[in-house]
Order: structure tokens, then sequence, then C-alpha cells
């Protein structure tokens, strides 16, 4: 009988060990998911310009936007990617200055590799219902000027005002933009502290620990308007 017992000791002091220590890194290798590549330009070589880089443009289709948030189990860190192809915006280009330029996300349609995880962001997280859209709109003039025409890329200093839940904060980034054929291509990514936009940190489970900051992120496609 004692060694029986002895036996069942053992056998859920196994299974503690086994759900402590592998328990997060099963959950980041198997659970957590296959996440898309952060937002970035188009892989797909870029063609030579063609027409004036003055003008009015639209943002196409082929445009996404999203976020990235970091988060840990018990030492096993990992990351979430939300992303959706619901953007619109404009731009205008004067004497090769970016003078306007806006981006509006329907925030509702981002979307992960986990429905339990976007139902949370949609509506504790972002509170969609009141509050739908972000959007980022350039502060200060871009200089243009020195965009190839033959789709070369080139990294430029954006001034702009990112604005989520309603909160509205001035950011500073770095913009990748090129030209392709008849389209712009612009891509970034805009690190984010989330509270500062009083925004409850994401997460999905009381044991997953949510980083305090991450990043906004966009990979925008402008035709002519």
């Amino acid at each position: 009988m004692r060694k029986r017992v002895w036996w069942i000791i053992a056998g859920v002091v196994a299974v503690i060990v086994l759900v402590v220590g592998v328990g997060p890194w099963a959950y980041a290798k198997f659970l957590h998911g296959d996440q898309p590549d952060a937002l970035h330009l188009s892989d797909d070589p870029a063609a030579a310009a063609t027409g004036p880089l003055d003008g009015t443009w639209s943002v196409s289709p082929g445009s996404h936007a999203g976020y990235e948030v970091w988060e840990t189990l018990s030492g096993q860190r990992t990351f979430v990617r939300g992303q959706t192809d619901q953007v619109t915006g404009t731009a205008a280009v004067e004497n090769s200055v970016l003078t306007t330029g806006n981006v509006k996300v329907d925030v509702k349609s981002i979307a992960t590799d986990d429905t339990r995880r976007d139902n949370m962001f949609r509506t504790l997280v972002m509170n969609t219902a009141s509050q739908p859209t972000a959007t980022f709109e350039i502060s200060q003039p871009v200089d243009l000027s020195e965009l190839p025409a033959d789709g070369t890329a080139v990294t430029v200093p954006v001034h702009g005002t990112l604005t989520l839940r309603d909160q509205t904060r001035d950011v500073t980034t770095n913009f990748q933009i090129r030209r392709s054929g008849q389209n712009i291509e612009t891509a970034g990514a805009i690190d984010t502290v989330w509270t500062d936009y009083q925004i409850n940190k994401p997460t999905l489970f009381p044991n997953i620990v949510v980083e305090d900051a991450g990043q906004v992120q966009f990979a925008i496609v402008l035709s002519r308007s």
C-alpha cells in the first residue's frame, strides 16, 4: 500500500513538473499559433516610377495596418500580431514635399490567430463599439526630393499624431518609402506605450503577462487619386 502511495505522489509531482516546465514552451510552440510577418514593404521588386510624384494620392488595396504585443508565460516570451486590410486615407505631394497625409484603420476588423483574443481586444481593450477607428496623420511636411524614381527604398523621419481609443499623442518614427510604377509604397512601425492611450494591456489568460509597450505597424500602398 505504501509503495502504491509513493507511486501516486511521484505521478502527481511529474505532472506538476510537466505543466510548470513544459507548459509555457508548449503554449508558445503549439497553442500560440503561427504569427504573420511584421508589416513591411512588399518583397516583390519595385518597378520604375511612372508619372510625376506631385499630386493627390489615396490609400489603395494591398494596404495593411495592425499591432504587435509581447507576452510572457513563466519566462517563455513570445509575440502576437493582429492585422487588417481595412485601411483608408489620403496624401498630397507638392514640389516633392508630402504636405498632408492621413491613414484611418477599422480597429474592429483587426484579427489575430485566436478569436477569443480578438473578442477581448474589440471589447475590453479597444471598445470598438464606441471608438471604432484609429488614425495617423502627419504634422510636419516630409521632404521626398531624394526619393528615387527607380524603385529604390529610402528611410525618412516622419512627425505625426497617432490616435488610439480617442486619445491623440505626438509621435515620431521612420518610414520606409519607395515608388513602384504608378504607386507609392510605405511601411513602418510606431513604438507605443499602451497606457499613454488609456488602453488596458490586452491579455487572454491571467497568468500571461503582457508587456507595457508594443508597436503599431503599417504597410501602405498609395495610388494616384
